[in-house]
């Protein structure tokens, strides 16, 4: 009888835990997305007020953008080709309003973000874990 009780329990569990992670982002609107990548990117690049209203104008435009190709589930070429037009947007207005040390840092990031995207392993130029080094064989 404990271990069927255990077993509900475990399932119970399992499914508040699934129910949780499915609507994680459903209603994130735009200006809340929009508002997380500004906080991000002020933390990391040390934005300061200014550059802050205008990467979260930016950051709007492009979630917005975004939020109405996914309501609309058109997965044409055509919408991969919006998208990648609204990346690409973003992209030039932060040219004009990072400087070039925050440039950098940006680059840098966005490469870190990408890289932890694919989950491929550890990074090329990441240190490998130390650990014991083998003596060889025991004799």
């Amino acid at each position: 009888m404990k271990k069927i009780k255990n077993v509900v329990i475990m399932m119970g569990l399992l499914l508040l835990g699934t129910a949780g992670f499915a609507q994680r982002g459903a209603d994130v609107t735009p200006e809340k997305r929009a508002e997380r990548q500004t906080k991000m990117m002020a933390e990391k690049l040390d934005l300061s007020a200014d550059q802050q209203k205008q990467v979260y104008a930016l950051q709007l435009t492009r979630t917005q953008k975004m939020q109405e190709m996914r309501e609309a589930r058109d997965e044409s070429k055509d919408a991969r080709d919006r998208m990648k037009s609204a990346n690409d947007d973003l992209q030039k207005g932060l040219d004009g309003i990072l400087t070039a040390d925050q440039k950098v840092k940006y680059e840098t990031m966005q490469a870190e973000m990408r890289e932890g995207r694919r989950g491929s392993g550890p990074k090329k130029d990441a240190p490998q874990k130390k650990g014991k080094k083998s003596r060889g064989p025991r004799e």
